[in-house]
């Protein structure tokens, strides 16, 4: 039995990686979820690696719409696996955005990941703390040829199966501080590894601390996204990927926990279509989100501010829904596995990326009285 609201998101994932999704479902959910999992080196041999990287430069071509529900098919099987290639997907997204006022190098690089399957790191949000959303921990020390890197991702998805590490760090410039992006092969001296997630929820994801020690990135590897204080299409673009994908993402996994619902035929018809309207609102919020960023491109700001209350209603919504699933579920279903449970905890993960919905209110607010909108400034 398959849920029907998850045939579209099934069969597109299917379209771009034939057969990635009943090689997932043929692995037992707790393999899956827990370390060490295939997923993610699944994912590296046969899943959409080059997903939106143009077909010209090898990759599949995918467009907004058709990503969004990449993520969901991939968040109803495997949460870990969601999550972590929406960092590897966002990061793919941010060099696209790049090779439309770069030099050529992005492209070449972009054309690696889909033709030699590489996976990135995510560049932004180490997790720090009270820092800014455009804050960086990485310290630079220019020099002649390029610059040498010594800092902490924490965490840090994929951390065990990059091919390149993304980071970002300040430059500081006469016109203000320019937020710059390193790309730097996960394997270079200076780079070490180390154990950080501790929760059995999304455990799969790879998400370690990667440290860097002096790593020497060369010149053609450093890439400008715009100045701090002004916020940039790349810097917004990225944001717009990141926050569409990883709710794609988490209402793919709240889904997974409502197939478990359906399957077993829980409760009464009644309450199973409640979970599917349910369901259905937050597909459909992100459908439309993607078709305003689609149909708006010149005014991504305010498509942003847009999206980011779509998100924050789906955070909402999600933590309604995989409660009434999991209490759908029952206790025996509790007591005797930890699926229902892992299930239930992977679908809370949203409100743990940033930027988180407090730190925010301020700029949606003036969004809302004021029709404009600037994520410069917001803490994780």
């Amino acid at each position: 039995m398959s849920l029907s609201l998850l045939n579209r998101s099934r069969a597109l994932l299917h379209s771009y990686a034939p057969g990635f999704d009943e090689r997932l479902a043929s692995i037992a959910f707790a393999e899956r979820e827990a370390p060490p999992s295939e997923v993610i080196a699944l994912f590296k041999q046969q899943g959409p690696v080059g997903l939106l990287v143009n077909r010209a430069a090898g990759g599949l071509g995918a467009g907004i719409l058709d990503a969004v529900h990449v993520q969901i098919a991939l968040g109803a099987r495997s949460p870990s696996l969601a999550v972590a290639s929406t960092m590897h997907q966002f990061s793919v997204a941010s060099l696209l955005a790049l090779t439309q006022n770069g030099s050529g190098a992005e492209g070449l690089l972009l054309a690696a990941v889909a033709q030699k399957r590489l996976l990135l790191s995510s560049g932004f949000a180490e997790g720090n703390s009270g820092a800014g959303i455009l804050d960086s921990n990485m310290q630079a020390l220019q020099t002649p040829e390029g610059v040498l890197l010594s800092g902490s991702k924490k965490p840090c998805c994929l951390g065990q199966s990059i091919d390149l590490l993304t980071a970002s760090y300040i430059r500081q410039t006469a016109e203000g501080e320019e937020l710059m992006v390193a790309l730097i092969p996960a394997n270079a001296l200076g780079i070490t590894r180390a154990p950080f997630w501790q929760n059995s929820a999304l455990a799969a994801a790879e998400s370690i601390e990667v440290r860097l020690n002096e790593v020497f990135v060369p010149e053609c590897m450093l890439f400008s996204a715009g100045y701090r204080h002004l916020l940039g299409d790349v810097q917004t673009v990225g944001f717009i990927w990141f926050e569409l994908l990883i709710c794609a993402s988490y209402v793919g996994a709240c889904a997974g926990l409502v197939v478990s619902v359906i399957e077993a035929g829980r409760w009464t018809p009644h309450h199973r279509v409640d979970l599917a309207a349910h369901l259905q609102l937050a597909i459909s919020a992100l459908e439309g989100a993607a078709l305003d960023i689609e149909r708006n491109p010149q005014d991504l700001p305010n498509v942003l501010a847009r999206l980011l209350l779509v998100r924050y209603g789906i955070e909402q919504s999600l933590t309604q829904l995989s409660d009434q699933a999991h209490a759908m579920l029952g206790g025996m279903a509790f007591i005797t596995s930890n699926q229902s449970s892992n299930w239930l905890m992977a679908c809370r993960g949203l409100q743990f990326h940033p930027p988180a919905k407090i730190s925010m209110a301020s700029n949606l607010d003036t969004y809302l009285s004021h029709s404009t909108f600037s994520i410069a400034g917001a803490h994780p």
